[in-house]
């Protein structure tokens, strides 16, 4: 047990000795350049001394300037300073003062912490409509979304089910006007971009702001999408909770406008609304009713204002101005967590997580990701995160020669859409299933279709039988790849594809 013991502390003792070491040899160079600027170069820089560049806190080895050091190294190294008709020191001296600035150059270098630079971007399209459908909890899409590649014909995904079931039927967008047709808010504005600059970079992320013409844009697209004859009682599932005149026996009725938006504003801005921007909204809101507009026009005019202001539109850290460093808030962290895994705002209970302080240790957060990796709404990060990684927009683009190549071409249903799909499939399958991520390079199974394993079989591989496609609606069956060269999205024919040229296929570089 004694022998252990010493085991275990002996290291420690090493890594304390050396690190004292350290500190005695740094203390060693401070004293070491002190001495040599005090007898050479003080009376020109110091407190009295002529020249603008003062050397007490190098001497006092207090200097934070890492640029001042460098300086002095410098002159010093190249025999520039003390000047000629000074006494110069002698050459072992030089040598040795030189050396001792730039180990503390090395250490001070090393201690500086980097400035932090806070991150700030702008909704894209894509989480702009996740976040408005679960802002005011739709029954329906509030615009088409091009990034979103494939359509579900049935509910397969359950994330609390663990399993990604045999057979899939799904629909892939690019393939016409029948997939594009869903409920959707009528009348709604399209999705403000930015205009491209005449000169330099287009966006540049440092000095994003909301310029006046653009925050018009995204009011007017506010104003659209609660003025739509779909917004209605039957299609915005917290109605009741906003946009519902309160009923007589209520109480007075500007408490009941400032306990509404007061929730309603914390589930927007993604963390407790301060007094004063709640009594700014409730002041809007009173001063429209005074005026006789209804409660609900009223409600939705702030709605309106609230799904356009940049507290809403942008993720951001809470000190936004900060110069070091720091750990994101409570809410800041949910808020990039539930952007990352759902695309959109957190939810009430993870606001509640926030505030109550479970996502600053280890055990509340992996409770919180188990809970979000169980929900529909992960569906979402399936559309967006496989579709960026792989790229596989790129399939729409591509063209193989058509003479060599003819039945890539057949019909409109392209076999470029099929490929699309496999690769989604599999990353689904994958993180639903918590499989290995060698999966990923060589799997034992993947999702074909029948048109897709004709692909394959052209190709002298072994393939299952697979369900046929209706109009529309593409038929994907799991199939093993046991034996085969085709498992994994190295291989997938999708990239293969799009890393090929219009006449053959070629191994990825």
């Amino acid at each position: 047990m004694k022998r252990f013991t010493i085991h275990c502390v002996l290291p420690l003792a090493i890594t304390c000795l050396l690190w004292l070491v350290g500190r005695v040899g740094a203390s060693e160079r401070v004293q070491s350049v002190g001495v040599f600027l005090s007898s050479n170069c003080i009376d020109c820089h110091g407190e009295d001394g002529e020249s603008d560049i003062d050397l007490r806190q190098v001497i006092q080895g207090q200097e934070k300037s890492l640029e001042l050091i460098e300086l002095v190294h410098h002159v010093i190294e190249l025999h520039e300073m003390p000047p000629e008709e000074m006494d110069q020191p002698s050459k072992e001296d030089r040598v040795r003062v030189t050396n001792d600035l730039q180990h503390l150059l090395v250490e001070k270098t090393q201690q500086r912490k980097a400035p932090h630079k806070q991150s700030l971007r702008r909704m894209n399209r894509f989480q702009y409509h996740n976040a408005v459908t679960d802002l005011f909890e739709l029954k329906c899409a509030v615009f088409a979304l091009p990034e979103r590649v494939a359509r579900v014909y049935a509910d397969y995904f359950d994330p609390a089910k663990g399993k990604l079931p045999e057979t899939i039927g799904v629909g892939n967008r690019p393939l016409g006007k029948s997939q594009l047709i869903e409920p959707r808010l009528a009348g709604v504005a399209p999705f403000p971009q930015d205009l491209r600059a005449e000169h330099g970079f287009d966006t540049q992320a440092d000095h994003l702001s909301l310029s006046p013409l653009l925050m018009e844009s995204f009011l007017s697209l506010g104003q659209s999408i609660v003025q739509s004859r779909d917004f209605t009682k039957k299609n915005v599932g917290m109605w009741s909770e906003v946009f519902e005149a309160p009923k007589k026996d209520s109480g007075p009725e500007k408490n009941v406008i400032e306990n509404r938006l007061n929730k309603f504003l914390t589930m927007a801005f993604r963390r407790p609304v301060e007094t004063e921007t709640l009594r700014r909204y409730v002041s809007f809101v009173t001063a429209k009713r005074a005026d006789g507009v209804t409660f609900e026009e009223a409600m939705k005019s702030a709605a309106a204002a609230v799904i356009a202001s940049p507290r809403f539109l942008y993720i951001y850290n809470a000190d936004s101005q900060a110069e070091t460093e720091e750990a994101l808030d409570p809410y800041s962290f949910a808020s990039r967590l539930s952007f990352f895994l759902w695309g959109s705002i957190p939810d009430e209970q993870l606001l509640s997580a926030a505030g109550a302080g479970r996502l600053e240790d280890e055990q509340g957060i992996r409770d919180e990701v188990q809970r979000m990796l169980k929900s529909k709404k992960l569906k979402r990060f399936c559309d967006a995160f496989p579709l960026q990684w792989l790229q596989l927009d790129r399939m729409i683009s591509a063209i193989p020669d058509p003479e060599l190549f003819p039945d890539f071409y057949f019909s409109k249903y392209r076999l470029s859409m099929h490929m699309m799909l496999e690769p989604l499939l599999l990353f689904e399958a994958v993180l639903l299933e918590n499989l290995p991520v060698t999966q990923f390079i060589h799997s034992d199974f993947t999702y074909r279709s029948q048109q897709l394993n004709k692909a394959y079989a052209e190709l002298g591989l072994k393939v299952a039988s697979a369900k046929p496609s209706g109009p529309g609606r593409l038929v994907f069956q799991r199939t093993s790849t046991e034996g085969m060269r085709s498992g994994g999205v190295i291989t997938n024919a999708a990239i293969m594809t799009m890393l090929s040229n219009p006449e053959r296929s070629q191994p990825i570089s």
